[in-house]
């Protein structure tokens, strides 16, 4: 492959800024352009030298990383110098006409995934670590970039090919297939179903502690909707009034729990109403609902009539309890809470964080991911189905296999790596 280059630093000004290039003749395309004196360049070590740029020196530090021993499995070299846009771009031009070529959007670690050094998913990993924005999602990205998930597709989809392989020799030897091999096919078809299941079962937890947890708030009118809102946000953020129809439109804001991202969104009341404004309001509040992750339904009488849809977490909350203290707390599944004290709120901001799931749990956050083990999940169903129809079971455990090996990236198509790497900046 021929050399690429990039900057690998955030556009904008900063007091350093890194140069990347990877590719066979990265280390002599580098030497080309910076002197390091009298000192030899060993890999993995810091080497204070001067760039000498066409229009331009400046002062810094190589790094170089020899191959395979570098994150693309490639000789890779590191410019670290001062963090000025005109500056990088500067040595960007002077690179290329060295011989280097320009990266294309998330190259580097394309070429990582193609070199054996990391999976189609760990790469998945990379681009969330890089675009996490909560504690949360970051954790998950991590787990995801080290490999936890890949380790678990892997040992399901080992588990499914002996399968196969096994039922594939049994048709040479029938007279040992009713005896061996198909008692231990309906083992192991429900241990990889149970796997499967248990990573799907993880992906609501998942996607909410990757992109947030869409909360809703609903209700009668001056339910205490806005003041709740107001609460969880700790600022006056909507109007409060004792007047019926105050919030018309709805308002969304956003605030972090337990590093968890919560999308808070308060809503017109429900009621009827032959007011224009507010009708369109209300209307927006039902389409609001619908797209929910948890619903909260408020009610100072204790009285609740909502139906959330199918997959929605629904809260009753009781509010208003400092008129009513005896309500207060969590009690017979209804929070109760006082918006004016604030007690009762640290509760139900914990329980809506939960819905992420616990900081150590392990789950799948990716869309691709989780419909690829549907259809490994529907295979194998018709594989343990089929019984002792070994043609027809073979035909589902190869099916499962082939969705695993598109999740790491063992038979993913070019489309699909492609679309996942034009995701990345350049740099990276």
């Amino acid at each position: 492959m021929d050399t690429i280059c990039a900057i690998s630093t955030p556009p904008g000004n900063g007091g350093i800024g890194i140069v990347r290039l990877s590719g066979k003749d990265a280390l002599e395309i580098a030497l080309s352009v910076f002197d390091a004196g009298s000192f030899s360049i060993e890999p993995k070590k810091m080497h204070f030298g001067t760039f000498n740029g066409s229009e331009f020196k400046d002062k810094g530090y190589l790094v170089y990383f020899k191959a395979p021993a570098s994150f693309t499995g490639e000789d890779v070299v590191e410019f670290h110098l001062h963090g000025g846009m005109r500056l990088l771009k500067g040595v960007i031009a002077d690179l290329l006409a060295k011989g280097a070529r320009l990266a294309e959007n998330g190259e580097f670690t394309k070429r990582a995934f193609l070199n054996g050094k990391l999976s189609l998913a760990d790469a998945e990993g990379v681009i969330n670590m890089i675009s996490a924005e909560r504690a949360a999602s970051l954790r998950a990205a991590y787990r995801l970039m080290k490999g936890e998930l890949t380790e678990k597709i892997e040992d399901i989809e080992s588990e499914i090919y002996d399968l196969a392989s096994s039922l594939e020799a049994s048709l040479d030897y029938p007279e040992e297939m009713e005896d061996e091999v198909l008692p231990l096919s309906e083992e192991v078809l429900s241990r990889s179903l149970d796997k499967i299941r248990a990573l799907l079962k993880s992906f609501k937890a998942g996607r909410r502690a990757k992109n947030g947890v869409n909360v809703v708030l609903t209700g009668e009118v001056n339910a205490g909707k806005s003041s709740l809102m107001n609460a969880f946000l700790g600022f006056e953020r909507t109007i409060v009034t004792d007047i019926p129809g105050t919030t018309r439109d709805i308002v969304t804001e956003t605030l972090e729990y337990n590093g968890v991202k919560l999308i808070i969104t308060d809503t017109a009341g429900i009621r009827e109403s032959a007011e224009t404004i507010e009708k369109i309001g209300i209307e927006r509040a039902k389409e609001a609902l619908k797209s929910a992750d948890a619903v909260l339904e408020l009610s100072p009488s204790g009285v609740f009539t909502s139906k959330p849809l199918e997959g929605q977490e629904y809260f009753k909350v009781q509010t208003k309890c400092d008129l009513n203290r005896d309500k207060l707390g969590i009690k017979g599944g209804v929070y109760g809470i006082s918006a004016k004290t604030g007690e009762g709120v640290e509760a139900l901001l914990e329980a809506l964080a939960n819905l992420a799931g616990s900081q150590d749990a392990e789950f799948i956050t990716e869309e691709r991911h989780y419909s690829l083990l549907k259809q490994a999940e529907s295979n194998l169903e018709d594989a343990l189905r089929a019984k002792g129809t070994v043609d027809l079971m073979i035909v589902g455990l190869r099916a499962a296999a082939d969705c695993m090996g598109k999740i790491t990236g063992k038979v993913a198509s070019e489309e699909i790596i492609d679309g996942i790497f034009k995701k990345f900046c350049v740099g990276k």
